[in-house]
């Protein structure tokens, strides 16, 4: 997965949001790619908690995943890569928001199992989703170029999303 990665960030040009990247190699990459103008690496050590430190030319802040809407302005960012493993516990209000601050393409690595189940969510805004394969390792590729989210659109998502899940909270609570 890593080399796919590195292949992907070597082609990178514009701006960068990094999310759980903290694999060395990968940094290290991003900083030899001269095309990157600016790089917005999101990353959380412990793992718990809403709020990732975020690190721009050696300024540590911390903001929250829940809001990167409030952060980054609209269609600001042209690549974002991120791990599915922190954002899981988001998703409900990552997949409008990467939308809304993404204007070029959208990267997510993980398994297989979750990442179909994550297309399935962002088909609802565009038809550009293509999960590409590596022995292993899966690469969830999300075109955002001509992506409009509205917002009744979301809210309506959201509440299906909510819905579903709590139906499936319910049911793994009665078979246990």
């Amino acid at each position: 997965m890593e080399n796919e990665l590195l292949k992907i960030i070597k082609k990178i040009k514009g701006s960068l949001l990094g999310i759980g990247m903290t694999e060395s190699i990968l940094l290290d990459a991003i900083e030899e790619n001269d095309n990157i103008d600016t790089c917005y690496i999101l990353s959380n050590v412990s793992l718990t908690g809403k709020k990732f430190n975020m690190i721009k030319k050696g300024r540590n802040k911390k903001i929250n995943i829940k809001k990167l809407k409030k952060k980054f302005k609209k269609k600001s960012l042209d690549t974002v890569i991120c791990n599915y493993d922190i954002i899981k516990q988001f998703y409900r209000s990552f997949v409008p928001n990467s939308i809304y601050i993404n204007k070029g393409y959208l990267y997510i690595y993980g398994n297989k199992k979750d990442l179909e189940n994550l297309s399935k969510k962002y088909q609802r805004y565009t038809k550009d989703v293509e999960l590409l394969e590596n022995k292993e390792n899966y690469i969830l590729k999300i075109n955002n170029t001509n992506t409009k989210n509205k917002f009744f659109k979301d809210k309506i998502y959201r509440i299906k999303d909510f819905s579903i899940d709590a139906v499936d909270f319910i049911t793994e609570l009665l078979i246990n």
